[in-house]
């Protein structure tokens, strides 16, 4: 499988002030469960407990993130191994933020690497990202399915702080997310938003909207399924016809958010993701109980 470099190779070895973190988490069915069978970590980024709150083996794992951001030159590496048959639901328990860097070039990182082993089932569900104005930020995120394994991941982007005021004037975001199967490209997307470049500013790009997602799930819908799936926004927010869009591409549903609400753009993912669950894994949805902390 191509193998692609993370962010941060690119960080000047100069930097100073750079805090560097990862984790490394495998899980593997055993005795009727799926159970976290390894977990190695360095510096600020942990998991809890893996919990059970579904009648079923579901495994739901808390990725957690003490210093809550990053600044200049931090770098954020998470891999996550799914065995054979494993099943699990892996969220955060606040929003990841990327604080501004104050006109510095440097970096600031986050990688993500996701196995899947054939007949495996991930469920990759974060919250949100906050990109400060003057961030130089990276996300990353590359999912690698095997055989018959199954993934539904969300990313959601918000620029700038809209309850403090505060806008996306300056500085970078950049964005990767690739699915592979079998060494197979089946989704590939890369975004460079500037601020103040064409690609927030344009009628073809962000539209000067401050929040947009975009939900992935390997699952083949009807076309019955996604106009239930649009009629269900519609109730949920009004101008759904001009905030959202839902496409199957192939293998792979893909629903997209644009607009300036971060929370409607949650919620529309987390009905789309309750709705469309017997379908993908034939498992009834039961939110992580973080999600109403």
């Amino acid at each position: 499988m191509p193998q692609t470099l993370p962010f941060h190779q690119n960080v000047p070895s100069t930097v100073s002030r750079e805090w560097r973190a990862k984790i490394e988490l495998g899980l593997s069915p055993r005795a009727g469960r799926t159970r976290l069978v390894r977990s190695v970590h360095k510096g600020p980024l942990r998991v809890q407990r893996p919990f059970y709150p579904e009648p079923t083996d579901c495994c739901h794992v808390y990725l957690l993130h003490p210093p809550g951001g990053l600044v200049i030159g931090d770098q954020l590496n998470i891999a996550i191994d799914l065995e054979e048959n494993a099943n699990a639901l892996i969220t955060t328990p606040s929003a990841g933020k990327i604080y501004g860097a104050k006109g510095s070039a440097v970096e600031q990182c986050q990688s993500v690497v996701l196995r899947i082993a054939s007949g495996a089932t991930l469920e990759w569900l974060p919250q949100e990202t906050i990109v400060f104005d003057s961030s130089n930020g990276r996300l990353s995120t590359r999912v690698e399915l095997e055989g018959s394994a199954q993934y539904a991941g969300w990313d959601i982007v918000r620029l700038g702080r809209a309850a403090s005021g505060e806008t996306f004037k300056t500085g970078e975001c950049r964005q990767n997310l690739e699915i592979w199967q079998d060494e197979k490209p089946l989704f590939i997307e890369r975004n460079r938003i500037v601020a103040g470049g064409d690609i927030q500013q344009s009628i073809f790009g962000l539209q000067n909207k401050n929040t947009f997602g975009t939900f992935l799930v390997t699952a083949s819908l009807t076309r019955d399924t996604i106009d239930g799936l649009i009629e269900q926004l519609l109730v949920l927010d009004s101008k759904a016809a001009e905030s959202w869009g839902l496409t199957q591409k192939q293998q792979v549903f893909i629903a997209r958010y644009l607009g300036d609400d971060v929370a409607l753009c949650r919620k529309g993912f987390e009905l789309i993701w309750k709705s469309i669950r017997p379908i993908f894994n034939g498992r009834e949805a039961t939110a992580p109980r973080i999600w109403n902390t």
